[in-house]
């Protein structure tokens, strides 16, 4: 049983971990499971985003990893790089054991980042689906693999429901510019380019709006869903940036310590810009020297807040 442990442990994982992999929202879903013969004996009833009652045949014994939709979602597809809330049942395709689930809690939905998961039949599984969605995915044993186990001996059935979506960038609508700020660029991916004025940078944190969002309202106990980047006023180069990696950053606004990136933390004097602002907005902020760390020049858009 340790493998199945294995298993149940990289679900459990908060999959936006960084991997070095990188979002392409342009990409198109060929890499999509597609549906198959031993997917359409998974079935599962109950509301989605509540724990279901799972039926299939035994055994499920895939060479191929499989997707069908027992549910289609009425929401957006889901691309690679976007954060999602999932709550989700794993079973061994053999023996019917279960290998962990979500705690079907409204409040404590599991996050991942698609593209990010541990389990490659779960990231290519859950890649452009839609939100609303309950799907019975079967993986073939070679697909459970992870960085840190090895594939499970049998196959696995999982039945997933995608709960939510947060923004893959922000969407807003664009604001006048600020005289004397840094020139904001976008890629057609959302990731910004930064070009800093030859001017001295301020000495008082300073904000503006680039895009305004019209979602939910960004507040001081706020986990906030970020990508951003932070250019360095004097040597112009990037201090660090969510876009490298193509994994948002989870934040709690009153703490700012990343869930993403444990051990790090964004600076106050950036978070409190945030505040009051809404989900879909795109905030440029310059915060001055302080000790050790250079004046920054940040890009910030806010993706969504839990």
């Amino acid at each position: 049983m340790r493998r199945a442990t294995a298993l149940v442990v990289a679900a459990g994982l908060l999959a936006i971990t960084l991997t070095g992999c990188s979002s392409d929202p342009n990409a198109n879903c060929d890499a999509a499971l597609k549906p198959g013969a031993a997917s359409a004996l998974i079935s599962a009833t109950g509301k989605v985003g509540s724990k279901p009652t799972v039926t299939f045949p035994t055994p499920i014994d895939t060479t191929t990893s499989q997707r069908s939709t027992l549910v289609e979602g009425s929401g957006e597809q889901v691309i690679k790089g976007q954060m999602v809330e999932l709550q989700y049942s794993f079973f061994d395709g053999t023996t019917k054991q279960s290998l962990g689930a979500s705690t079907y809690e409204a409040n404590s939905p599991q996050l991942v980042a698609i593209g990010q998961v541990p389990i490659p039949a779960l990231n290519d599984g859950l890649l452009c689906s839609t939100v609303g969605s309950r799907l019975a995915i079967a993986m073939a044993p070679k697909d459970t693999a992870t960085e840190s186990a090895s594939q499970l001996p049998n196959s696995v059935v999982a039945v997933v429901d995608v709960v939510k979506a947060f923004l893959p960038k922000a969407n807003g609508a664009p604001q006048p510019s600020v005289s004397g700020f840094p020139t904001v660029v976008l890629a057609p991916t959302g990731q910004p380019g930064i070009t800093v004025p030859g001017s001295s940078a301020p000495k008082k944190v300073q904000a503006e709006t680039l895009k305004a969002g019209s979602g939910e309202t960004v507040k001081k106990d706020s986990t906030a869903v970020l990508h951003y980047t932070a250019v360095g006023w004097e040597n112009k180069n990037v201090a660090l940036s969510t876009w490298t990696s193509g994994t948002p950053d989870v934040v709690p606004v009153n703490t700012g310590a990343s869930v993403v990136q444990q051990g790090s933390a964004l600076p106050q004097a950036m978070l409190k810009q945030l505040v009051g602002k809404k989900v879909g907005s795109q905030i440029g902020v310059v915060t001055p020297a302080d000790g050790s760390t250079p004046a920054l020049v940040w890009v910030v858009d806010i993706l969504g807040v839990r």
